[in-house]
């Protein structure tokens, strides 16, 4: 039976027990604002070199690291000498760097992928030797949460520079020949005639480096088995996705939707990839857009089980140099008078027709100034108010300035890229009907 005075005494215990744990909160927190702060980053980058594509590389970590844990009023990253400081390992804002991925690229440009170590302690104290007045974001006892963040906002920029890297060799990954039928007259007078056309399309050399890059750099971002264990125990959704190259599939978990989401629309680029070609008569020229196109359903490989597809993962599926990826059938209509200008048909790539620039696929361009479309579709079978809410809302690559576009810039989006300008919003749309949100913006 307790007593008054053993009530008194456990009380006593528990005060000093919760004293004690104060105490040594408080000392742990201290002690944390001043150890060096580390964090962990993957960042890619691309240049001219090797030398340059890596210091692109570290400044982006560097630029992350800064957006992540310091604000100022003032933007450092337009004086290039304190950039290329930030950006320099001996400068000991970056402590240490592993390189993950370093590829050359059919252009003879370098793309690399590292994971550094970044001293946020430092690049404090580098920040203020410079003479700027800054301000340190959040609690640094909340170190391991803005890691993590951290974590997910470089993989969707990782994804994206990789796939603004990719788009560019995807469109010349595609060899084409055409063979010509027999003219077949159209009419009782023999002016007018179609003559039955077969383009061929065969991956080349470019697809397996495109493939090889995209899973060295899926590899180096996405996240381990531990860290999925991890997300799963704090309740946070991953997200994975299936590759499928040269007969091997293999699955990566991702941190976000948006980043998955990019991918999809990077799947749903290879017919205009495919389309990449002109076929000249020597009277006029045609593009690829603008053909018929049969699939070879033997070489449109979908390996994937129906099991994956109802846990809605996400899938690419690269082919290998040699392997057929579609042919095109149409006929091309000509007059006898043209007949007797034309030799043959040849067909060739376009080459690169298409960039990715100023925050996303450049539409086109005129004089610097131009139209460019989001990587990603931003949203899915939205409705026209919250469609034009998220588009004016939307902040992406670093520009603030999204919308959605016009009837005639959707038309021009579809020339572009071959996305099907039907299925999307634009701002002269109406109704209640849901479709794909994409965002533009003018530059």
């Amino acid at each position: 039976m307790c007593t008054t005075q053993n009530y008194k005494f456990l009380n006593m215990k528990l005060v000093r027990k919760t004293i004690a744990l104060l105490i040594f909160l408080l000392a742990s927190f201290a002690g944390i604002s001043q150890t060096n702060k580390d964090v962990t980053i993957t960042s890619s980058g691309r240049g001219k070199t090797q030398e340059n594509a890596k210091q692109a590389a570290l400044r982006s970590a560097i630029e992350q690291a800064f957006g992540a844990f310091i604000s100022t009023k003032t933007e450092m990253f337009n004086d290039q000498i304190v950039a290329d400081q930030m950006s320099s390992v001996s400068s000991g804002n970056i402590k240490s760097y592993e390189l993950l991925n370093e590829s050359q690229l059919p252009d003879s440009s370098w793309g690399v992928t590292i994971k550094s170590i970044v001293s946020v302690d430092k690049l404090t104290s580098f920040v203020e030797a410079k003479g700027v007045a800054i301000e340190i974001k959040g609690a640094m006892f909340a170190l391991n949460i803005k890691q993590q963040i951290l974590n997910e906002e470089g993989e969707i920029k990782a994804i994206n520079d990789m796939i603004g890297l990719l788009h560019e060799p995807m469109q010349t990954s595609f060899d084409y020949i055409i063979n010509a039928g027999n003219p077949e007259s159209l009419d009782a007078d023999n002016k007018n005639w179609q003559i039955p056309l077969e383009a061929t399309a065969t991956a080349n050399k470019n697809m397996d480096f495109c493939a090889n890059y995209c899973m060295k750099t899926l590899g180096a971002v996405s996240l381990s088995s531990e860290e999925v264990a991890s997300y799963q125990s704090l309740n946070k959704a991953v997200f994975p996705i299936d590759v499928n190259y040269n007969g091997v599939v293999k699955t990566f978990y991702l941190r976000k939707e948006t980043s998955l989401n990019a991918l999809k629309m990077f799947k749903s680029f290879r017919e205009y990839y495919t389309r990449s070609f002109i076929v000249q008569s020597g009277v006029d020229e045609l593009y690829g857009n603008d053909v018929a196109k049969n699939i070879d359903k033997k070489t449109d490989k979908q390996p994937f089980s129906i099991e994956n597809r109802k846990r809605n993962k996400g899938f690419l599926n690269f082919l290998t140099a040699g392997d057929t990826a579609a042919n095109f059938t149409w006929n091309d209509k000509k007059t006898l008078a043209q007949m007797e200008q034309m030799n043959k048909y040849t067909i060739s790539s376009s080459g690169v027709v298409s960039q990715i620039k100023h925050g996303g696929i450049v539409v086109y361009e005129e004089n610097g100034h131009g139209l460019v479309v989001a990587i990603a579709d931003w949203g899915a079978e939205m409705e026209r108010n919250p469609a034009k809410i998220a588009c004016e809302e939307l902040t992406l690559n670093g520009f603030s300035d999204w919308r959605w576009p016009t009837e005639e810039e959707l038309k021009s989006v579809y020339k572009a890229t071959g996305k099907p300008y039907e299925n999307y919003w634009s701002s002269e749309k109406s109704g209640y009907a849901t479709r794909y949100l994409m965002a533009v913006r003018t530059f």
